[in-house]
């Protein structure tokens, strides 16, 4: 039997795949197709202090092997996802582990909702997103050396829940992002968030996303996404998840390979529900293929 199980964070996952935050919402919303809780677990929807409308439509659009969207945050808002969205995950989802996904547009902010939530049982820790491609300003943390410094030491000051921080891939060296996380108390990292980019309609002369622009996901962007996890992994030692257009369990062991101990899967699940749980059992198969019995053997084991 392979194991796939990898312990990060203190903690065992019972296998690395996470649904990806903003693609699976709460996780209720897919388990009249998949059991959630076979997954190695879920990061949630975004949870900012207020509720968010979101962005005008169209928020989503296809693109080659990929799509662009611009949600914009769309969430209920701190209160009511305790009230609401806690209760679900905190009573379905017992050997899944829960990351809730936090946004923000000052340190205050952050800091008010992961104060917020550390007193209430049902998650694990937090992945901190400091960079949103489609949100005025959301880009401040995630390229700003000084303000995501001073942005992980103040969420590291209230709480001793695990912090992951959403690395944006949009700086020049993303390793020097990665060690400034490191230095200032993060315990992971999570690696990429979306490309920004654009599409336009060449009849109206006008762009196809309401908002302009948006965030490139999908396959298009996994090679880059393997290429900045590889080099986060090799500039410290945090446990890195990796993210970015992973759709099979080839895709997932790339970023293994490179280093990642875990792995998110979103956009795939827009076109395959399945992709996911599909995604474990490939994995099994692909260890038992290449006789290996522990899947943590394979963490940063690429051959260079």
């Amino acid at each position: 039997m392979v194991d796939l199980a990898q312990t990060v964070f203190g903690v065992t996952f019972q296998n690395p795949v996470l649904l990806a935050s903003g693609t699976c919402g709460y996780g209720e919303e897919y388990a009249d197709i998949i059991d959630v809780d076979q997954l190695g677990g879920i990061v949630t929807k975004a949870v900012t202090l207020h509720p968010r409308v979101g962005n005008p439509p169209c928020r989503i659009s296809e693109t080659p092997a990929g799509m662009i969207n611009s949600i914009g945050l769309a969430n209920v808002g701190l209160e009511a996802f305790k009230r609401e969205k806690l209760p679900w995950l905190r009573e379905n989802l017992h050997r899944a582990q829960v990351l809730v996904n936090v946004a923000g547009w000052s340190v205050d902010d952050y800091v008010k909702v992961v104060g917020g939530l550390d007193d209430e049982h049902g998650f694990l820790g937090y992945e901190i997103n400091v960079s949103c491609p489609n949100v005025d300003g959301g880009t401040l943390f995630g390229t700003d050396k000084v303000a995501l410094a001073e942005l992980v030491r103040a969420l590291r000051a209230v709480t001793q829940r695990p912090l992951v921080i959403k690395l944006t891939p949009n700086v020049a060296d993303v390793g020097v992002f990665a060690q400034i996380c490191e230095e200032n108390g993060a315990d992971g990292l999570s690696s990429i968030n979306t490309f920004p980019g654009m599409l336009i309609d060449v009849e109206t002369r006008r762009p196809v996303i309401g908002s302009t622009t948006g965030g490139i996901s999908g396959p298009a962007i996994r090679p880059m996404g393997v290429y900045v996890t590889w080099k986060v992994a090799s500039r410290v030692k945090l446990p890195v998840i990796g993210i970015g257009g992973i759709c099979t369990a080839s895709d997932a062991m790339e970023y293994i390979l490179a280093g990642a101990a875990l792995v998110q899967i979103g956009t795939a699940m827009f076109v395959d529900p399945y992709s996911a749980p599909d995604t474990v059992q490939g994995l099994h198969e692909l260890c038992e293929r290449q006789g290996v019995g522990r899947l943590s053997e394979l963490v940063g084991a690429l051959e260079v």
